[in-house]
C-alpha cells in the first residue's frame, strides 16, 4: 500500500493540508476522525465522555487498524500516536508525516481543548502540556517531519506537496 499518513497536534492542518496534498497527488483523502464519528454515530467528545480517555484511545486504535486503502492521504486524530499498534499498522501501509508547528501558532488555532474533543494520556489541561506530551511521540513515529515555522497557509500547503513529491521520487517503493 502506498498511503501517506499525517500526524500532528490539533490545529496543525492535518485535514486542511491533507485534502490539498491528496488533490495534488491524485490520491483520495480520509479523515479518521470522520471515520470514527461515522462508525459510532456520535461526536468525538461524546465518545470520550462515554469511553474515557483510555477507552477512546483503544477505540481509535481499532478504527485506524481497520482502514484498508491504497493511494490515500490519511489525516489522523492528534491522539493516534497513543496507540503503538495503530501507528505501526499505519507505518506498514506507507509513510507517516509529522506536521510540525510552533506552540504559539497552534494556540491561535486550537481554542478550547475540552470542547474540541482532545484526549491527553496524562490528563493534561493546557495546550502546552499536550504539546510537551505528544511531540516526542510524533517524532518517534514520523518517517518525515515537515516544519511549518514561519509559513503562511499557502506556503505550508506548497511545502508539504513539494516535500512529499521529493520523498516519493527518492523512495518509489513506499
Amino acid at each position: 500500500m502506498h498511503n501517506i499518513t499525517l500526524i500532528g497536534m490539533p490545529g496543525s492542518g492535518k485535514t486542511t493540508f491533507g485534502k490539498t496534498l491528496a488533490a495534488g497527488l491524485s490520491y483520495h483523502f480520509i479523515d479518521t476522525d470522520d471515520v470514527i464519528i461515522q462508525t459510532y454515530h456520535k461526536p468525538l467528545m461524546e465518545l470520550i465522555d462515554e469511553y474515557g480517555t483510555e477507552g477512546f484511545i483503544t477505540l481509535e486504535g481499532k478504527v485506524l487498524q481497520s482502514i484498508y486503502t491504497n493511494q490515500a492521504v490519511i489525516s489522523t486524530g492528534g491522539s493516534a500516536v497513543y496507540s503503538d499498534d495503530a501507528m505501526q499498522y499505519l507505518k506498514s501501509t506507507g509513510i507517516v508525516i509529522y506536521l510540525h508547528h510552533q506552540l504559539d501558532v497552534l494556540a491561535q488555532r486550537v481554542g478550547n481543548l475540552v470542547t474540541r474533543g482532545v484526549v491527553c494520556h496524562s490528563g493534561c489541561t493546557t495546550l502546552e502540556d499536550l504539546y510537551e506530551e505528544r511531540c516526542p511521540l510524533y517524532e518517534k513515529y514520523a518517517d518525515l517531519t515537515v516544519d511549518f515555522t514561519g509559513c503562511s497557509v499557502e506556503q505550508c500547503s506548497e511545502k508539504l506537496l513539494k516535500t512529499v513529491q521529493a520523498y516519493l521520487k527518492e523512495h518509489p517503493n513506499c
